[in-house]
């Protein structure tokens, strides 16, 4: 009985804190590529946000990082030409895009690049 009741509580307490420090919806978008040559590519089911030579920390001497973020939770707000693009409520902005979501050149403002965590 004693080993039944700290088996709960041990399994209580590892849920509480799971919950406690549950990863934040940014968790699930990635940096590819490591300092210093890092030829940052997204994985198979992700979508490339934006490259940056530094991205989450060493800058890279070769080539760039990669943000990347699951594919099915990214959709691009803000229809050319005037695309001025702005994230719904819950969505995170993770990037701006120089095209709106049906391919065509935003002529003014930019596209907003969003994250929906709930997907």
């Amino acid at each position: 009985m004693k080993r039944l009741l700290l088996s709960v509580l041990a399994l209580c307490a590892a849920i509480l804190l799971s919950a406690a420090y549950a990863p934040s919806a940014h968790a699930t978008c990635v940096w590819e590529g490591k300092a210093p040559a890092c030829n940052g590519k997204c994985r198979t089911g992700f979508k490339l946000i934006k490259t940056d030579k530094k991205g989450d920390g060493k800058k890279c001497v070769t080539g760039s990082k990669a943000y990347c973020c699951p594919a099915a939770n990214v959709i691009t707000r803000g229809a050319a030409p005037a695309c001025n693009g702005k994230c719904k409520a819950g969505e995170i902005r993770v990037g701006d895009s120089k095209k709106g979501p049906n391919g065509k050149k935003c002529m003014t403002g930019k596209a907003a690049v969003c994250y929906n965590p709930r997907g």
